[in-house]
């Protein structure tokens, strides 16, 4: 065998080693160059051999310059192994590796790349990463846990002791601490027994389930309380101690006993005077007279025995009086309302407990209280019904214009077709009469200088004796004075639909004042023999409204302002805009209203006017429609000089 065949065969035989290795193995030159790259990298890396020989070693490296870096390394450490690195493969991934790599010793600058594939060290790496994460969070949990249970302890106002079986104390809440006084650290370990003693508790009774204790430095009652405790998991046994206090139970008991011992002391007194309540509910009964009192001899003046000197007090200075029952009393330096508002606190007044001391005029005073209570229930019932009635009567008033609209809106629907038909032939008729006027003018000029002198002088004498000089003028003013009236009548149709607006009850944006005119020309024969109308209509915005209610308004106030007006006066109207709300104020200068009666104009059913010629329902509904719009009306008024109301309304953002 020749010395060729035989190197041949050893590098036949280094290729067959190499490929059996499962690790990736790479040989790269001294420019880094891959030479020879076995199976395992064709595997892993999906790249095959002949693609990978001739390449520059970086083109398999995810981090090319650091991947060089360590080939250049060898030169000076003489080998690198355990290198943590990552190839990329021929999909574009990432694989992490484990490298190892040695220089040839021959000098010839070859060296050996042994990658490991590291993705099974690296899942396992991960993997333990995140079982300490959960860990971590599961020992955070528990840490949060266990705080949550000690704050939980502290906040429990009873005093929690865990002892031991011996009796020591392993741990205690916040209650304790701030109890005894002492550092939670100094209270550790100490006996409980011993503990207890020391604080000066002294054990007064014993019963089912607990101890009661007296703590006499503080006069406190405290009930012990023992809970076994014993647990497998941890390991360990003891007891639970609770420290429940009880003062407060301890002297409403002892309360209790002293109030049981009157309550049977009075017990005749009681049954004798509910015989005499008896008697007087039943004579109640008979006389159907709420004003019926239980007299009582301990009822004393309430300034006198509070020592007040609240002179504008309604009870001062006045015989003994149930102030209870009084509002605007000063009880205690501080106004009182109603009878409701404040008997609750009457029980801690000297005044009433004074007339209560005695157990017959103690049911005396409560008797006299429902009594009170039933005179007051009494008048708002008949208060109710009043305004049942009133409200049934506006219900009526409402239905009726709500009828008169309707009628209103057919006969201006009625008027409105025929009225069409004369405006339309008035105007061809207007046209008619001026090409007629053109032809006669046009024949009398022809006939003037074509025609004799003679003929001449005959047509105008024949148009002289028929006057259609005269008949061609005044007819023009005939047609168009017919034509002013017909657009008249149109417009008196057109308030009228308006001022119904049977077709417009909706809440919807409407321009003032063009109701307040509207109103106007249906309302005008109540007027214009009476007032001078002065109108001042500002410049106002649209706002939301109902139309045919404000119609209502507008028509109640204009009426009433001419009713007012005996012989002849002014009415004045005047809107105008300020602070977000349109003002309409209508004044008149009839007689006025006196003082002792302005208070009442909007009462249901009130009326100034005579027997028969008014309901007292205007006013009502007026001011019902305007708080309905959210708005006010006001009325200020002089006896002989004359009235004004002022409507004011928001106006409603948006359309």
């Amino acid at each position: 065998m020749t010395e060729n065949s035989l190197k041949n065969s050893e590098v036949e035989y280094l290729h067959d080693i190499i490929d059996s290795m499962i690790d990736i193995v790479l040989i790269v030159d001294k420019k880094l160059h891959i030479i020879m790259v076995n199976k395992a990298a064709e595997k892993l890396l999906g790249y095959k051999s002949e693609h990978l020989i001739g390449k520059h070693y970086d083109f398999l490296c995810a981090n090319r310059e650091g991947c060089c870096e360590n080939i250049k390394k060898i030169h000076e450490a003489g080998s690198l192994t355990n290198i943590e690195t990552y190839y990329r493969t021929k999909n574009g991934s990432n694989v992490p590796v484990l490298l190892s790599v040695s220089p040839l010793r021959d000098n010839s600058g070859i060296t050996v790349v042994v990658a490991k594939d590291n993705r099974d060290y690296q899942n396992a790496i991960e993997l333990l990463a995140r079982e300490h994460e959960k860990l971590n969070i599961l020992f955070g949990k528990v840490e949060v846990a266990k705080k949550e249970w000690e704050m939980t302890m502290d906040c429990v106002g009873d005093m929690i002791l865990l002892t031991d079986d011996d009796g020591t104390i392993k741990r205690i809440n916040k209650a304790v601490i701030k109890f005894i006084g002492k550092q939670y650290h100094e209270i550790l370990g100490e006996k409980w027994e011993d503990l207890i003693h020391e604080l000066g508790f002294e054990s007064c009774m014993f019963y089912s389930g607990g101890v009661e204790l007296f703590h006499k430095p503080t006069e406190k009652w405290f009930v012990l309380s023992a809970y076994p405790f014993d647990s497998m998991d941890l390991g360990s046994s003891g007891t639970v101690l609770t420290l429940h206090e009880t003062t407060e139970i301890k002297h409403i008991t002892d309360q209790l006993e002293k109030t049981t011992k009157i309550i049977e002391s009075d017990r005749s007194n009681l049954k004798e005077a509910l015989q005499q309540i008896s008697i007087m509910i039943d004579n109640v009964t008979k006389q159907q007279d709420f004003d019926i009192s239980l007299s009582n001899p301990y009822l004393k003046k309430c300034y006198e025995v509070k020592n007040c000197t609240k002179k504008d007090c309604v009870c001062y200075g006045k015989e003994a009086m149930r102030c209870w029952q009084t509002a605007g009393t000063f009880c205690g330096g501080q106004i009182q309302g109603a009878f409701a508002q404040k008997y609750k606190n009457c029980s801690e007044c000297e005044v009433f407990s004074l007339a209560t001391k005695d157990p017959i005029y103690q049911i005396g005073e409560q008797f006299n209280n429902m009594m009170h209570v039933l005179e007051i229930k009494n008048r708002e019932l008949a208060k109710a019904y009043a305004e049942l009635k009133a409200t049934q009567a506006q219900i009526l008033q409402r239905e009726k214009m709500a009828s008169i609209g309707q009628l209103a809106a057919g006969v201006a629907h009625e008027i409105n077709n025929p009225m069409g038909f004369i405006s339309s032939n008035l105007g061809t008729l207007g046209k008619y009469i001026g090409k007629l006027t053109e032809f006669i003018n046009a024949q009398s000029t022809i006939a003037e200088s074509a025609g004799s002198a003679e003929t001449a002088e005959k047509l105008k004498e024949i148009k002289k004796k028929l006057k259609l000089d005269y008949i061609l003028e005044d007819v023009g003013q005939l047609i168009s004075e017919s034509l002013d009236g017909a657009d008249r009548v149109k417009k008196i149709v057109q308030n009228l639909k308006s001022f119904s607006r049977v077709d417009e009850a909706e809440f919807k944006h409407t321009d003032i004042n063009e109701c307040i005119e509207s109103t106007l020309n249906i309302v005008w024969n109540e007027l214009k023999y009476k007032a001078t109308m002065v109108k001042e209509y500002g410049e106002v915005p649209q706002i939301k409204c109902y139309p045919q209610q404000l119609n209502q308004v507008f028509m109640n106030l204009l009426v009433n302002a001419a009713h007012a007006i005996e012989k002849q006066g002014e009415i004045k109207i005047k809107t105008w805009n300020r602070d977000g709300s349109i003002n309409i104020s209508i004044s008149d200068t009839g007689c006025g209203i006196p003082a002792d009666k302005i208070n009442r104009v909007f009462e249901p059913f009130y009326t100034t006017k005579p027997v028969g010629q008014g309901t007292g329902l205007g006013l009502s509904i007026t001011y019902d429609i305007i708080k309905k719009h959210n708005g006010d009306i006001n009325v200020e008024s002089e006896v002989g000089k004359g009235t004004v109301f002022t409507v004011t309304i928001p106006v409603t953002e948006g359309k």
